[in-house]
């Protein structure tokens, strides 16, 4: 079946793959302790450069105030390592930090702290040439220094020690070296290609992967927290003040790079003074203040749409914003029900997909009944094969009798025991909680399952996930949506050792590993297209849809234009206040 591939699907390591040049292995010192080493190998031709530059002009900044309101805030980590989960989390993070690659509104990547990139012929070695004229919110200068010290930090061999998250842990394994080569070249050499890298250190990233600037160690737990305290960055906007759990300030950042006084074709400084992050989980309470002029952008649903409109606002849709999923936990145990794929190919067929999507985010302009996970249809490898299981429950029962298990026409069957569906609010898919419930209605209905949908915050959830104490249970949340899910399959399927893994098969980690190993954009996609439809088919991942993200927007806001695929706030310097 046809791949369907459009421009910004080639995607940034597709695209940075085709026109590299071959590169030697350098000999350089171990990442912890890097040594110059300018001129050792061939670097890899760069393919990323500046557009002409538009002369510089002067940019009218309203003196005003925008206002966010969102449902999470994630842990209010400011380095990403440490971070877990959460939308609120993508959108502070980004705001205080810039990118090596940066995009544009159809997520192409376009040079950002990195002015060139490239890699390697044989997939080993990523080169990122370091710009001058960067700026961290201090006055300071951001130098290819910081770069190293950044990557290393992240991906370092001992990263796998003390990271939180899971893409990092698997590229500190696989790392050989990270260092200098020459003045401004930060460049990073693996064990076996490592193609998800270009991915995410962008700005795309459904990850983020920012510049920071460097510390006197790579890992000490009093500098992090105090970092906390004073995130200096290099983005769009600075932190200048902060209430845990309940609001983070922000200003305008004027020296923020990306601008045509530094040769960039555009200004991505935003129009506006300062920002605040409002924490307000209830979306009626965020509603109402939007109607009352004290918010601006939020999170809603259609079934406020028009309370929105009748204060004068807008439903804005992030389109591709988010997927919909229900997913395992730990099903390689094999005492667990769930380590048969007949039992979760059952459930999957037992979630009435269209009565979530017609009941409570009233019809497809909302919630789409397409993709599989984070392979919607703006994604490498998408096919109309990778589309939600119907809803048919005469199928769901079969797979569960012939899994031996009791259903309502066989009630001889073994005992599932209780099924435990954990979920929380989420800023980005709206009535989450609420889906979470039909669908364990239905499964107790049609299947006779005793469910029990837990609900409570997202950090706690996922610490006692990677702590393994939800084996045997699912999930019902949101997922990123992604134009290349290399990255995302790399740490899920394709690493036994990650604490977020979905199996402990090493036919299948093979598998994964000989698709998002492929330099070839041509062969890559092909080869994706099969490894999705075969994750399908082993249903770790029961797949519902994505959601074109609705944001009410206030009468404030004359202008914003919202990033597809990303669940969180983005593209702020398109907002234009009254």
């Amino acid at each position: 079946m046809a791949t369907k591939i459009v421009t910004m699907l080639l995607g940034l390591t597709l695209i940075l793959i085709v026109a590299c040049g071959s590169a030697a292995e350098p000999t350089a010192a171990p990442a912890a302790e890097p040594t110059p080493v300018p001129g050792a190998g061939e670097t890899p031709q760069p393919i990323a450069t500046p557009q002409v530059a538009a002369p510089p002009t002067d940019v009218e900044v309203n003196p005003g105030k925008l206002t966010i309101m969102l449902g999470d805030l994630s842990n209010e980590r400011f380095d990403p390592l440490f971070a877990v989960g959460g939308h609120g989390g993508q959108t502070y993070g980004k705001i205080v930090h810039g990118s090596l690659i940066s995009t544009d509104e159809r997520l192409r990547p376009l040079p950002g702290i990195a002015s060139r990139w490239g890699l390697s012929a044989d997939g080993l070695t990523w080169t990122f040439t370091i710009r001058e004229g960067v700026k961290f919110h201090d006055g300071s200068e951001l130098t290819p220094q910081d770069v190293l010290w950044t990557l290393q930090h992240y991906f370092g061999p001992q990263a796998v020690e003390y990271t939180n998250q899971s893409n990092a842990a698997v590229l500190s394994r696989a790392m050989d070296r990270i260092e200098l080569r020459g003045p401004d070249e930060v460049s990073l050499t693996t064990q076996r290609p490592t193609t998800q890298l270009g991915i995410l250190v962008g700005e795309a990233a459904s990850n983020w992967f920012p510049v920071l600037p460097k510390r006197a160690s790579l890992h000490d737990e009093a500098e992090e927290l105090a970092y906390d305290d004073n995130p200096i960055g290099a983005g769009v906007m600075k932190l200048v003040g902060r209430t845990q759990a309940q609001v983070m300030e922000f200003e305008r950042f004027d020296d923020y790079y990306y601008q045509p006084a530094n040769g960039f074709p555009e200004d991505k400084r935003v129009k506006f003074l300062s920002l605040d992050l409002f924490l307000v989980p209830e979306e009626a309470t965020r509603v109402a203040a939007l109607r009352a002029g004290e918010g601006d952008i939020v999170p809603a649903s259609l079934a406020t749409r028009d309370q929105v409109e009748a204060a004068g606002g807008r439903l804005v849709f992030g389109q591709e914003g988010v997927a919909l999923e229900a997913r395992w936990i730990g099903c390689w145990e094999p005492q667990l029900p769930c380590h048969d794929k007949r039992v979760r190919q059952a459930l999957d067929y037992a979630i009435d997909k269209e009565l979530i999507r017609d009941t409570l985010y009233g019809g497809p302009e909302v919630l789409y009944l397409k993709g599989w996970v984070g392979a919607t249809p703006s994604a490498i490898g998408y096919t109309d094969a990778l589309n939600p299981r119907p809803f048919d429950t005469t199928k769901a029962r079969q797979l569960l009798a012939q899994a031996g298990y009791q259903t309502p026409d066989n009630p001889s069957g073994k005992d599932f025991g209780k099924l435990i569906l954990n979920t929380w609010t989420d800023t980005a898919a709206p009535l989450q909680v609420e889906g979470a419930q039909l669908a364990a209605d239905v499964w107790k209905r049609e299947l006779g399952l005793d469910v029990e949908v837990r609900v409570a915050d997202e950090t706690g959830i996922k610490t006692n996930w990677y702590a393994g104490e939800l084996n045997g249970q699912m999930m019902w949340r949101s997922d990123e949506t992604r134009p290349d899910s290399s990255a995302w399959l790399n740490t899920a399927y394709g690493d036994i050792q990650t604490r977020n893994r979905r199996h402990e098969d090493p036919v299948l980690v093979r598998t994964v590993l000989d698709t998002v190993e492929i330099i070839d954009p041509d062969k890559r996609a092909e080869s994706m297209e099969q490894l999705l439809l075969r994750l399908q088919d082993e249903s770790y991942q029961l797949a519902l849809g994505y959601v074109n993200i609705p944001w009410g927007v206030g009468p404030r806001v004359l202008t914003w234009q919202p990033y597809s695929m990303s669940g969180w706030v983005t593209a702020l310097h398109t907002v234009t206040l009254k």
